[in-house]
């Protein structure tokens, strides 16, 4: 596959103290998406097909994992590119970094340092609050 990872500069805010960090990316070509999607349309259409013997359920979960399917697939085939992780220098504790981050989160996001537990603000620096 070509999924390629991908880095861009972000802010870390805690309190008023601002420092710099790097958001990381897993990027994906055309060909990953597909895939990617293909796989998700298969495991709706398989939840729908072991719902087929799940008496009174089945009638809302066969149709459910149906219409999903499409769905959630074209939702993963449109995404290019999902989070993976944070690296940086804690403003407030002066420590180095690394954060993972789950495929659903998106910036600005509220945190905490893993290392000294700060409440930490990332945002990308073209969408900026007032510092």
């Amino acid at each position: 596959t070509m999924t390629t990872m991908v880095q861009r500069p972000i802010f870390l805010l805690s309190g008023d103290v601002v420092g710099d960090g790097i958001l990381h990316l897993q990027s994906f070509d055309t060909r990953d998406r597909k895939i990617r999607a293909a796989k998700m349309l298969g495991m709706m259409w398989l939840f729908a097909a072991l719902s087929v013997p799940i008496i009174i359920l089945h009638f809302v979960l066969v149709p459910g994992f149906l219409i999903a399917g499409p769905l959630m697939a074209y939702k993963r085939y449109r995404l290019t590119e999902v989070p993976d992780h944070v690296s940086g220098n804690c403003p407030a504790g002066k420590e180095d970094f690394t954060l993972s981050l789950e495929a659903s989160d998106r910036l600005p996001l509220w945190t905490h340092c893993p290392a000294c537990h700060a409440s930490l603000h990332l945002f990308e620096k073209e969408t900026s609050p007032a510092v």
